[in-house]
């Protein structure tokens, strides 16, 4: 059959139309994609880690509790060990009877200062008949609940060393307080027979010593009493007697040993 003309040319004018309408429609709905950011010439774009988690095992620091470090002994627990054994407390010789109890410190008359009322528990040791002139010796050991208690009796008894210095008796036995570098509030005091030591010091004066210092919530005394000795040959034995006393204390002081 013969196509005419005019319909073969309606024909390739709709075939045109459809082909530029296509071509339209595909340049004005042009879809973009995102563009990643660069980033600047020489430089990384790092992408952040995820924060570390802790390990459910480990255990967080702890924190200071601000309270202040306690002795590890217990301050009602004063063995009898906390005493001078019988080779460390002069005269090495004669009766030794030890005691257990709150009871006055061991001081003479003029400066008595009575018992630690404040103290939980107290332990005593007398060595010595005192017989031939030979000093008896003294030590005694109060612990108290705190530190602050026990620096609350080793000032009451500094102080009343400090006080007493000065004319004893009628008989013309003198006093005299001085500082002990033993401990803490180390106080020592001087029993002077005669008065020579207040006028010459040392030298030759006749009379015996006696010891006090604290450490932790303890306080602790050593004296050499009565007898014939110097006041220099006195001093020398009760303050290593001291010193012996303090090194065995270190239970009761929060510092540890």
């Amino acid at each position: 059959m013969r196509t005419s003309i005019p319909a073969v040319i309606v024909t390739a004018t709709a075939l045109l139309l459809t082909g530029c309408g296509g071509a339209g429609s595909s340049e004005g709905s042009v879809t973009t994609s995102p563009v990643a950011t660069s980033s600047a010439p020489g430089e990384e774009t790092l992408t952040p880690e995820p924060s570390a988690t802790p390990s459910e095992t480990e255990e967080p620091a702890a924190e200071p509790s601000g309270e202040p470090a306690e002795p590890s002994t217990p301050a009602t627990e004063l063995p009898a060990s906390v005493l001078l054994p019988a080779a460390s407390l002069a005269p090495a010789e004669g009766s030794r009877t030890e005691s257990e109890g709150v009871v006055d410190w061991v001081l003479p008359d003029a400066c008595s200062v009575g018992a630690p009322t404040t103290a939980v528990a107290m332990r005593s040791v007398v060595q010595g008949d005192g017989m031939y002139e030979v000093p008896v010796g003294h030590h005694q050991v109060a612990s108290f609940a705190d530190a602050d208690a026990a620096v609350a009796e080793a000032a009451r008894i500094g102080e009343t060393l400090t006080g007493c210095t000065g004319a004893a008796p009628d008989d013309g036995t003198r006093t005299v307080a001085e500082p002990l570098e033993v401990g803490a509030q180390g106080r020592g005091l001087v029993v002077d027979y005669d008065g020579s030591f207040a006028m010459h010091g040392d030298e030759d004066a006749m009379g015996y010593y006696t010891a006090v210092t604290r450490r932790g919530n303890v306080v602790t005394l050593v004296a050499s009493v009565g007898g014939e000795s110097t006041v220099a040959a006195s001093r020398e034995t009760v303050v290593a007697e001291l010193r012996t006393a303090w090194d065995q204390l270190c239970a009761y002081d929060a510092e540890g040993c």
